[in-house]
């Protein structure tokens, strides 16, 4: 390495960790997680793909799956990942730009389901961004790419492409370029840049056209292309299908509508041999238009909306009651929740803290404000679900999934949870006289939207949990413990065992 390269790497390596030092990230360089959006094609490949990116992601990563074809069996997914999500396929419509609609995180990743990640696959693909600000679009070297990104290599297991990416990212540590376009199967890309230009042009049939379209669009308003030279990620080459003469027409179409978009002659493209001709200029030609990102009437998993709430003042610095936000965000796997916090601005004079776009701060003033808000804060949202949670409790990844399925798919109106994790029985109802005033724990509640749950109180024995008298119309039902602690004798409204 020259003295140059040298001085520059070690530029960008301590520019890395003062970021990170500053800003409490060790060791992800990501606020508020990661959406990963998996193009789901090859069935025999996909929940590898998954599994590798839950288990190499870290816990702030929230999975979309977007079925690419009608025949592509998407119930073995949903039943072996709970906490992603997933689109089925739909004539007519690109699932790709629907799921992105849903991304609510600064920084969101498009991979196809034959990318094999590994280990810090994440964190090496954000670095650019760090290092400059300009950057809006990352990708690392794959067999997909163009160029010298380009890299054809096999591997016969998972531990050789780990020892091959490791010592890779050894001897390359840092180093990224500017390229002119990028067509891989692998994009990182921030989603300010998505709200500005749009989704991918499926007009252009052919993935890589489109991404190569998607990505001179972002140039074209300011945002450069770098090409991470130290992360390598796995692409498996897939057989020629029967289909495929049957699709050449089709393809074809596409790349005489890129060529006619981009204003390029009639050259030779060959996208699978890394030949795709790029405008010299892009910034001399008019901008061309985005395309909006539109949700589906139906999201991907019911709208889960959870409140949440501290019982106790306020004892915490602003750093560590953000770090208590963070964790409590990244506890739970479910993959649609709006986030609304609950101040009492009285108590808490914290500084604002960040939340998503369709997450939410309410700040009253005084302890009957409070209670008033949390017992009414779901008739200001359109939910289908709303959680009650503790900001000093902790719960388990999968407890907003298995509290709200509860709630969604029986056929009580309010479920409590008596512990972390619960398995759900189908449910049946019994109404029962309401002989003593039933109060439950706030921190252990879901109910279905649309109804004011009740009166919320303080407990009076020790004046800090809070407790919940429900409205004596609505039928309560119970999960977790011990089966026989799920049969009441009395209860508001009808019991329901779960």
């Amino acid at each position: 390495m020259s003295d140059s390269n040298h001085s520059v790497r070690n530029e960008r390596l301590a520019g890395r960790y003062s970021y990170l030092e500053r800003e409490g990230l060790l060791p992800l360089p990501v606020q508020d997680g990661i959406t990963v959006v998996v193009e789901l094609r090859y069935a025999a490949w996909a929940w590898e793909c998954l599994n590798l990116l839950q288990q190499h992601s870290g816990a702030s990563i929230s999975l979309i799956g977007v079925a690419m074809d009608t025949d592509f069996p998407l119930q073995p997914l949903t039943e072996a990942f709970p906490g992603a999500a997933f689109i089925p396929y739909e004539p007519g419509k690109y699932g790709v730009n629907e799921a992105l609609a849903y991304a609510g995180t600064s920084f969101v990743a498009l991979l196809e389901d034959r990318v094999m990640v590994t280990p810090g696959w994440v964190g090496n693909l954000l670095w650019p961004f760090i290092d400059d600000p300009s950057v809006q679009v990352a990708a690392p070297r794959s067999s997909t790419e163009q160029g010298e990104a380009r890299e054809r290599l096999h591997f016969g297991t998972e531990q050789e492409l780990s020892a091959y990416v490791t010592h890779s990212l050894e001897r390359r540590q840092g180093e990224w370029h500017e390229a002119p376009v990028l067509c891989g199967s692998c994009l990182v890309f921030t989603r300010e840049l998505l709200q500005r230009i749009g989704g991918f042009d499926s007009t252009l049939v052919k993935r890589q056209l489109m991404v190569a379209d998607w990505c001179l669009r972002a140039r074209q308003r300011g945002g450069r292309l770098v090409l991470s030279d130290a992360l390598y990620v796995h692409s498996l080459q897939p057989l020629l299908e029967a289909r495929a003469k049957a699709e050449h027409e089709g393809m074809q179409d596409g790349v005489q509508a890129y060529l006619a978009k981009w204003g390029l002659d009639h050259s030779a493209v060959n996208v699978e041999e890394g030949i795709l001709p790029v405008p010299p200029d892009v910034s001399a030609l008019p901008p061309r238009p985005g395309i909006m990102l539109e949700k589906s009437t139906a999201a991907p998993v019911p709208l889960v909306t959870a409140v949440v709430y501290s019982e106790r003042p306020l004892m915490l610095t602003p750093e560590e009651f953000c770090e208590s936000q963070k964790r409590l965000q990244g506890q739970q796997s479910y993959g649609n929740i709006r986030w609304v916090w609950i101040r009492d601005s009285r108590r808490d004079a914290l500084p604002e803290y960040p939340v998503r776009e369709q997450d939410a701060v309410i700040a009253v003033q005084g302890e009957d404000s409070w209670l008033h808000a949390l017992e009414n804060v779901a008739a200001l949202y359109d939910s289908e679900i709303v959680v009650y949670l503790s900001a000093s409790a902790d719960y388990d990844s999968h407890y907003v999934k298995r509290i709200a399925e509860a709630v969604l798919h029986g056929s009580a109106d309010l479920v409590v949870s008596r512990a972390d994790s619960a398995i759900e029985e189908p449910a049946s109802v019994q109404s029962l006289p309401l002989l003593i005033p039933v109060k439950l724990p706030l921190e252990r509640i879901a109910h279905r939207s649309g109804s004011v749950p009740g009166r919320i109180t303080r407990q009076k024995v020790s004046g800090h949990g809070l407790q919940l008298e429900p409205q004596p119309s609505l039928a309560i039902g119970y999960i977790g413990g011990p089966p026989e602690a799920n049969i009441l004798t009395r209860c508001s409204g009808g019991e329901v065992r779960l």
